[in-house]
């Protein structure tokens, strides 16, 4: 009987997962959720360090937010983004959009960053920028 409980049971979960759409393609995810504002925020970090742009950027929106069950899990954020005022290693809590239109233009990113939260890890995967 027990042997039996070991083969139903992660079975029954699986099968939980893929008819609750857990698993597979991406689902929408609550943006205010903080697992997905962990990620965005790791994201915006990641790519305001790498790129060569003397001024920080952040975002003005968020137009989507999706995640995906993998080995961990895959956030797939859209968001509208502005270069700000504050220059990279200065104090870049609080930033306003800059004041030179020409500047401070809106622009669209995705990041996609993978967390694994049992291990500690995250990962900017891909991003991805728009004018």
């Amino acid at each position: 009987m027990t042997a039996s409980w070991k083969i139903t049971l992660p079975l029954f979960v699986l099968f939980l997962a893929v008819e609750s759409g857990l698993v597979g393609g991406y689902n929408d995810a609550n943006p205010n959720d903080p697992a997905v504002k962990n990620a965005l925020q790791y994201g915006i970090a990641q790519y305001n360090r790498n790129s060569n742009d003397m001024f920080v950027s952040q975002v003005s929106r968020i137009i989507k937010a999706e995640q995906q069950v993998v080995a961990g899990m895959n956030y797939k954020i859209t968001v509208e983004m502005s270069r700000t005022s504050c220059k990279k290693g200065g104090d870049e809590k609080v930033c306003s959009t800059h004041e030179d239109p020409a500047i401070g233009k809106p622009y669209e990113c995705t990041f996609l960053v993978y967390t694994r939260v049992w291990e500690n890890i995250i990962k900017l995967m891909k991003t991805t920028c728009q004018d």
